[in-house]
């Protein structure tokens, strides 16, 4: 369960991240309330976003690669390229491509739940 919360955690920073370079008013305005107007600005938004895409990936990775399983890992690593050139591609790309990284993330947990079940 620690893994699924890790991996989702760091989809939902890349999501809000990615909102704030699309421009949503929400995420935006969240940003300012709390002080951190400076983050608005795509020079530091774009790099936060990659890096949480690719904290997401890692993650994926190191828990498929622990029980031997990769495919959800290529699926979650599809998802974020696709939601990487969402953002200059169609914004609508961003939201599926998370979901698709996201769903890679919940395949792999339950694969690991099914490989700790089973015995060897």
């Amino acid at each position: 369960m620690k893994e699924l919360l890790k991996q989702c955690s760091s989809v939902a920073g890349a999501g809000f991240a990615g909102a704030c370079c699309l421009g949503v008013t929400a995420a935006l305005s969240v940003l300012t309330a709390i002080g951190a107007g400076f983050l608005i600005n795509d020079a530091f938004l774009i790099p936060l976003y990659l890096g949480l895409l690719a904290l997401s990936v890692w993650l994926l990775y190191s828990s498929a690669r622990s029980h031997g399983y990769l495919p959800p890992f290529w699926t979650g690593l599809t998802g974020a390229l696709v939601a990487f050139a969402g953002l200059w591609l169609l914004p609508a790309l961003v939201y599926a491509g998370l979901a698709v990284l996201i769903s890679g993330s919940v395949w792999d947990f339950w694969n690991a739940r099914r490989a700790l079940a089973s015995p060897r």
